[in-house]
């Protein structure tokens, strides 16, 4: 716990380095089975999207055409992506996630949900309320700041 009145600089860099902190964390239970973040986020992805342009995927994840490309062969391969022709764009290749696609989402979210109480444990009921609170508060300032129509949008 800090003493006094911290700077936004101090209040900044903690964020950084507790986010960065969490986003370590929060990938062992992938690791663990050999996933890498990149494969557990591009599904989450394409699960909420329910169909997305590999176009659009990458944009999101920001990463380069050759990553998604690659990701998507070994997701196909072992049956839980589909490649389909995009109706509305015949250039554009949509995404799907397949039946056992779904199944090993359950599992990513099983895992996710798990040890994200694990990693917020630590916390009280209060203390959770008021952490929610606080990061919402930040954001909707950030937001504001922002000019364009992405400023109220939050990301997925």
């Amino acid at each position: 716990m800090s003493s006094g009145n911290p700077s936004g600089a101090e209040l900044a860099e903690a964020l950084m380095r507790t986010t960065h902190a969490l986003r370590r964390f929060a990938g062992q239970p992938y690791v663990q089975r050999g996933w890498s973040t990149s494969r557990v986020l591009l599904m989450l992805a394409v699960d909420e999207a329910g169909s997305m342009r590999m176009g659009e995927l990458k944009g999101r994840l920001g990463v380069t055409g050759r990553s998604i490309t690659s990701l998507v062969d070994g997701l196909e391969d072992e049956g839980l992506l589909r490649r389909s022709a995009d109706p509305d764009d015949r250039r554009s290749i949509r995404l799907e996630i397949t039946p056992k696609g779904h199944e090993h989402l359950g599992e990513i979210k099983g895992l996710h949900d798990a040890h994200a109480e694990r990693t917020f444990s630590i916390l009280s009921e209060t203390e959770r309320g008021d952490l929610l609170d606080i990061l919402d508060k930040l954001r909707e300032h950030v937001a504001g700041q922002q000019p364009g129509p992405e400023r109220n949008q939050v990301p997925g």
